[in-house]
């Protein structure tokens, strides 16, 4: 049986990808930048599949395919961001939004009126 990923370090995979996609976009290396997001791409993926093994019934019964929405990570918090427009929301000129979060600690929550600072 394979050991189960360790979050913590995917978190920070993730998080040292952004850091080098950043510098490579100051240095316009689009090419490096694709392999690089790539790679973040697959750890979005693995972690969002965490995030649906962990979720209560009622954020399962919400989540869109994890390609629809936004991702972030607070480094001190140890927490993953998956954004998307609130599906309860009805304003479609100014759509809310709400996040769910994952910790390290595979703890899932939703954020309503989330707000990208």
């Amino acid at each position: 049986m394979a050991s189960e990923p360790i979050l913590e370090g995917m978190f920070q995979e993730w998080n040292d990808l952004n850091k080098q996609a950043q510098e490579s976009l100051g240095q316009f290396d689009f090419s490096k930048i694709k392999e690089i997001r790539k790679k973040q791409k697959k750890l979005e993926d693995s972690i969002f599949n965490v995030l649906k093994d962990n979720a209560p019934d009622n954020i399962k019964k919400i989540l869109p395919e994890v390609g629809e929405m936004e991702v972030g990570f607070e480094s001190e918090g140890n927490i993953f961001y998956f954004v998307m427009y609130d599906p309860e929301d009805e304003d479609d000129e100014n759509p809310k939004l709400i996040a769910i979060t994952l910790d390290a600690n595979k703890k899932v929550d939703m954020i309503k009126d989330f707000e990208i600072e």
